[in-house]
């Protein structure tokens, strides 16, 4: 049986590809000849055990790490090792699995921070005109935050902190978006809103590529998972038929 997904993977270029991407760290390879490609209107789910290689993914992606070797292709032009203020203003956005926001600014001020500045006195002045635009206030209050707008960052909840960056990564109307295990630490009651609200972004024409260990989660969001062990491809296909892959089960369980 042909599913929409098997339709859109098979007439859609990928926005983002990733081809036979390698890692060395000294004494380990954390990534071994990693591909995947993400392709526009997506979410796609990257799984695996502890230690597989999700996050040494993430970081090579965005240029954290240089790949010892492979490719990453943003909408067909090389992105591999580019300086990540680059590959940013080149279209791929990132959250992190602890969430970064200033704790002495509002949640709209947090909206226009350059989260690579230190100096949250210069980042004052830096936001003093954005704090209203219309862009901020569509995705804060997309994202459940509205109430919270004039609210200083350090005194919301891990889940509202989530949910604030997520909007913040959204800003610029990115290509892509890296969701680093967007629910983990979260309240279960904000659970729900998180899937919720990354539903209704990719509903509006958001693309995301997610780490998230709750299998939920990614069954519930994910049109399309890669497994990963090892620092390898393990299985690739959607999240009903690869998690019942024996090589999935093996890897996660040792069935």
């Amino acid at each position: 049986m042909i599913t929409d997904t098997d339709t859109r993977r098979a007439t859609t270029e990928p926005v983002l590809r990733i081809d036979g991407l390698r890692k060395e760290f000294p004494g380990a390879v954390a990534l071994d000849g990693v591909s995947c490609e993400i392709r526009r209107g997506e979410v796609v789910g990257i799984v695996g055990p502890n230690g597989a290689g999700k996050s040494t993914l993430f970081n090579c992606i965005m240029g954290v790490h240089d790949p010892t070797d492979g490719q990453v292709h943003l909408n067909d032009e090389e992105i591999t090792a580019e300086f990540t203020s680059r590959i940013v203003r080149s279209g791929v956005s990132r959250t992190f699995q602890l969430a970064r926001v200033f704790p002495d600014l509002t949640v709209r001020e947090n909206m226009v921070a350059n989260q690579d500045h230190a100096d949250e006195h210069i980042l004052k002045t830096v936001v003093a005109d954005a704090e209203s635009t219309p862009r901020i206030d569509d995705l804060v209050e997309l994202v459940g935050l509205w109430d919270l707008r004039d609210r200083k960052a350090g005194e919301l909840s891990t889940g509202q902190k989530k949910l604030l960056t997520i909007a913040a990564s959204l800003l610029q109307d990115p290509e892509i978006v890296l969701l680093d295990e967007p629910t983990a630490g979260v309240n279960p009651n904000l659970v729900d809103d998180i899937i919720e609200t990354v539903v209704e972004l990719n509903d509006n024409g958001a693309t995301f590529c997610i780490i998230e260990h709750d299998m939920d989660v990614i069954q519930t969001l994910s049109d399309y998972i890669y497994v990963l062990n090892n620092g390898t491809n393990l299985v690739d296909g959607t999240p009903d038929v690869a998690l019942e892959d024996p090589a999935v089960l093996e890897a996660y369980f040792g069935e």
